[in-house]
């Protein structure tokens, strides 16, 4: 062979080579893309609209499907950019400007700008669905450039960037319809399709204003309990499985070909009652209800040690937290609550009709257990409770149409700021489920998020706590720990104390 030939085929093999590696790359690029993640959950989602969703299951899809304008920092409660790249305010946060990130596109190709944003809040406001209260505050929206917008509050609000990373602050492109079934953001996934109480299928958006999220398939399977969904896991059917039951924890964690991720959360359980009619109108019927409950059988036989005690209207974590609570909360003391029972005018329960307690073991399935302790609990005091089970979409309906005498459901923040527990919970300026009504933690409410100094509002978040507690609004039960289980070798899932549901970042290997 002549050296010109030799030296042809030496650079012929290397190009070969090169091409080949270039090729595969390529290949292990595509094989990335092409992965699918299948979530199982028992959460199924009501609406994908961000105005009109209040519930975990329609915020779990809902987060990855849109940005807010701000963002957490993987696995804390710290703010970070989003949409807005930085924001300010004047001197009293009545007042604040956010920029925002430029190039941003929907889904449907428009560019995100500060108009849209303007006119997505104000559609909100005038959808008037169950988070709409929380823009309240807003007295006005000025655009001051195609990408700066400001809003101008009614009063100082220092919590307000952490509010502005709800899913109601998700823009949402102008002139889109039926946002509820076929929503269009600017998330890292795209809306595919949906079959209610089945199936919904995500695709990567690869035109993310970040980069492409590492999988290019999410699909949520819909279960209808727990158990079904934890076999699922357990068969490989599924790669994470959300709404795993307290019961299934120390088997699953036992489990060599199964991960864990668990995080102490800011959720908190309640059972409510309907100040709005008689007999729960009458406060000592309420810390009757208050004192029979059994809440350590609760934590350490039902729930086995996946929740810790709540004493008042804040967790554990929360600025502002007493920990004096644990003291002056309410605990088991069937004799007292005997003692009260009689005091408000039922001794032993005479002349107190049934009680309905609704419920729905959807969203949480040890709530039937629970609530199944609390009925034996009263009834021992002689409080007949009668439980009705129903489907979350029908729980939540008769929950806002204030059809109920008791109920059970839990709360996650918004924001996370004790405000957000305080007003939309207590206050008569927010939810007002319970028809609860105190003009003075109204007041004290107000004031507490007008404060600038931190440590004012701290004072007033602990006057509250007593006050509320006092009251006897709801029985304060518990706050659950959030656990996710995952196949082994499903990467990059995080855990937010705010139960921000993230998988822009999973993955899978092998």
């Amino acid at each position: 062979m002549s050296i010109k030939k030799y030296i042809a085929f030496i650079v012929i093999a290397a190009v070969i080579i090169a091409l080949g590696i270039y090729i595969s790359t390529i290949r292990r690029e595509e094989v990335a893309l092409e992965q699918v993640i299948i979530i199982g959950t028992t959460y199924d989602p009501k609406t994908l609209d961000p105005a009109l969703a209040y519930d975990i299951a329609s915020g779990m899809i809902i987060q990855n499907i849109y940005d807010s304008l701000v963002g957490y920092k993987p696995g804390t409660t710290e703010l970070v950019p989003k949409l807005a790249e930085e924001w300010e305010s004047n001197e009293n946060a009545t007042e604040w400007i956010f920029y925002l990130r430029r190039n941003v596109k929907f889904h449907d190709g428009t560019e995100l700008t500060a108009e849209i944003v303007k006119q997505s809040l104000e559609r909100a406001k005038d959808l008037q669905g169950p988070p709409a209260f929380l823009l309240d505050v807003i007295d006005k929206i000025d655009v001051l450039d195609k990408y700066v917008v400001k809003f101008i509050l009614k009063y100082p609000f220092v919590p307000f960037p952490s509010l502005a990373a709800f899913t109601i602050f998700a823009p949402v492109p102008p002139n889109a319809t039926d946002l509820e079934t076929k929503p269009i953001g600017t998330g890292p996934f795209k809306f595919e399709s949906w079959v209610k109480g089945q199936q919904l299928v995500l695709i990567a958006n690869k035109e993310y204003w970040r980069e492409p999220p590492k999988s290019e398939k999410i699909i949520f399977r819909f279960y209808p309990d727990p158990s079904s969904l934890r076999i699922a896991l357990e068969r490989g059917e599924i790669d994470i499985a959300i709404g795993i039951q307290p019961s299934d924890v120390p088997v699953l964690s036992a489990n060599p070909k199964i991960k864990m991720v668990s995080i102490s959360g800011l959720v908190i359980e309640w059972l409510g009652m309907n100040q709005r009619r008689e007999p729960l109108n009458n406060v000592l019927l309420r810390k009757a209800i208050n004192y029979a409950i059994d809440y350590d059988y609760i934590l350490n036989n039902i729930l086995k040690g996946t929740a810790s005690r709540l004493y008042g209207p804040l967790p554990p974590g929360v600025m502002g937290y007493d920990p004096e609570v644990e003291e002056y909360g309410y605990k088991h003391n069937p004799q007292l609550a005997a003692q009260l029972l009689a005091e408000a005018g039922y001794p032993e329960g005479r002349g107190l009709r049934e009680l309905e307690l609704i419920i729905s073991t959807e969203e949480r399935a040890e709530r039937g257990e629970v609530a199944a302790l609390i009925q034996s609990n009263l009834e021992e005091i002689g409080i007949k409770v009668k439980i009705v089970n129903l489907d979350w979409s029908s729980f939540l309906e008769r929950l806002f149409n204030y059809d109920f005498d008791l109920y059970m459901v839990d709360w996650f923040p918004d924001y996370v700021d004790p405000d957000d527990w305080i007003v939309p919970l207590f206050s008569s300026h927010g939810l007002a489920i319970d028809g609860y009504v105190n003009p003075k933690v109204d007041e004290l409410a107000l004031l507490a998020r007008q404060l600038i100094d931190p440590e004012e509002r701290v004072k007033i978040y602990k006057e509250l706590q007593r006050v509320i507690i006092e009251d006897a609004p709801w029985a304060f039960l518990y706050v659950p720990k959030q656990y996710v289980f995952m196949q082994e070798n499903v990467k990059g899932f995080v855990l937010y104390p705010a139960y921000y549901i993230d998988f822009y970042p999973v993955y899978k290997t092998g």
